[in-house]
């Protein structure tokens, strides 16, 4: 008996249905996110590939370089003049024969 009374009641709503500019509202909105997310993915995506292909055709030396030796790279030398490591170890060998001395 109850569920014909709640059949009867549910048949008496009235139904309503969402008008036109709203379904195509939200369904503006959805394609815009959409192609946003889509944007930024492939943004993302180039992005990656463009650091990570940079990154890998840098040039490998395989030596490690000190921090006397990338001074001495960036100051002139005259063409006579031992490089500045040479000339460094020279000065110390000195150094340590007048204080032996």
């Amino acid at each position: 008996m109850e569920y014909n009374k709640l059949i009867e009641r549910v048949q008496q709503m009235p139904i309503e249905v969402p008008d036109t500019d709203s379904i195509l509202g939200g369904m503006r909105s959805t394609m815009h996110r959409r192609r946003k997310q889509r944007r930024l993915v492939f943004s993302l995506a180039i992005v990656l590939v463009v650091g990570t292909s940079a990154y890998f055709m840098q040039p490998r030396s395989g030596k490690t370089i000190t921090l006397a030796e990338a001074i001495s790279a960036t100051l002139q030398s005259s063409p006579n003049d031992l490089p500045a490591p040479l000339a460094g170890y020279k000065n110390s060998i000195r150094n340590h024969q007048i204080t032996v001395i």
